[in-house]
């Protein structure tokens, strides 16, 4: 078993049996390591994995070829294979030349992920709507086309004694399957903007209503599905307690008392730290709702400790795609999970000392136990614009 490892879980024949490899600085605390590792646990487990180990090295940066420095990596290797680990999972994101150092280290049959592929894999489980599957798609194209050219670069190296103007069967095959990649993009390109021109439609349609549209965004399990249940009453609304259930815009109906009419509230797929930035791209007909939405309801899971740390997530991606001026209600969800703390009245808005909110007091809720709705409600009504 490799020296410096944080634990183990229980195994199971049914899951994918992985390994998580990361590095962190010298002088990092083994608490603050723990804290950091637990959202890539969650992942794993989403993705349908069990986790046999945890190897955390201490280095200032990762090796270039190899992730873990060399012996490190040749140690986690052979734990590996005795082990029999199904994938090996990096906690960050691989270069191309560094999945195929790996490649040769560890023994065939294993697979080796990093973030991206780890988050693609989720996105395929739970991914229905022929947009979402096609953008998912095209994201996975962009990830795997650069590991094409660092096997080509590698093929040119290893032939450079060959000859002048040689070309092996390897280095062919190669060519064309960068040629194969290229036309899979171009097509789910169109397809995806033919869908992208319909919705399009469908939202100048809903415009001319003059129904305001309310989006809802959050970090990836912070409960904006089963508030978007809670506030449209649509039962056949998926609620799970894990990461990215959400993945194709839902659209619905929520009826404001006060001003006697409706909201649309349109719940798009939950953020997450480090996404790069070929996955947000290829989602942006996603979070398109959202970036024309007339009000956007940041909801926040207050009940976890890192909630500063995700909301901050979320506001860089709502910038980069284009959100930051869009007038925000931040909603604290999951109150009823903080321990020692008294439900708020109906009538009430809840003040918390957070240095995140000072222009903006975000509202307290529980979307699972229905409390503060009708605060939350009030507000819709005072903040959606309406046309005449």
């Amino acid at each position: 078993m490799p020296s410096n490892t944080l634990g183990t879980h229980l195994h199971s024949k049914k899951l994918k049996r992985a390994l998580i490899l990361d590095i962190v600085p010298h002088r990092t605390k083994r608490k603050s390591i723990e804290r950091n590792i637990k959202e890539l646990l969650s992942l794993v487990e989403t993705a349908g994995g069990i986790v046999i180990e945890k190897v955390i090295q201490k280095r200032k940066r990762p090796s270039a070829k190899t992730f873990l420095g060399t012996g490190k990596i040749q140690e986690v290797s052979d734990f590996a294979k005795h082990q029999h680990i199904d994938l090996i999972i990096i906690s960050g994101t691989l270069k191309p030349n560094q999945y195929l150092h790996l490649g040769k280290i560890f023994p065939k049959g294993i697979k080796i992920w990093d973030r991206v592929d780890l988050i693609l894999n989720i996105f395929d489980r739970h991914a229905n709507a022929p947009e979402a599957k096609m953008q998912i798609k095209l994201a996975r194209l962009h990830h795997e086309i650069p590991k094409i050219y660092a096997r080509d670069s590698t093929t040119l190296f290893e032939r450079a004694g060959a000859g002048i103007g040689t070309r092996g069967a390897g280095e062919k095959g190669i060519e064309e399957e960068k040629r194969h990649i290229r036309r899979q993009i171009k097509s789910v390109e169109k397809k995806l903007e033919s869908l992208q021109k319909k919705q399009a439609s469908q939202r100048r349609t809903r415009k001319k209503t003059g129904m305001p549209v309310a989006a809802l965004v959050g970090y990836t399990n912070a409960g904006k599905s089963s508030l978007m249940r809670t506030l449209t009453k649509k039962q056949g609304i998926k609620v799970n307690d894990a990461l990215f259930v959400t993945l194709e815009t839902k659209i619905g109906k929520v009826w404001l008392p006060e001003k006697n009419r409706n909201v649309l509230i349109a719940d798009t797929i939950g953020f997450i730290r480090d996404l790069p930035p070929e996955l947000i791209k290829s989602f942006l007909m996603t979070l398109q709702e959202a970036r024309e939405a007339d009000l956007l309801l940041h909801v926040i899971d207050i009940s976890d400790p890192e909630y500063q740390k995700k909301v901050s997530t979320v506001e860089e991606i709502l910038t980069q795609i284009g959100c930051s001026h869009i007038p925000k209600i931040y909603i604290l969800n999951k109150i009823d999970k903080i321990p020692d703390y008294h439900l708020v009245q109906e009538e009430k808005t809840c003040f918390l000392p957070l240095k995140l909110f000072t222009d903006n007091d975000p509202i307290c809720i529980s979307a699972e136990k229905k409390v503060g709705i009708k605060t939350l409600l009030k507000h819709l009504g005072k903040r959606t614009p309406y046309s005449a």
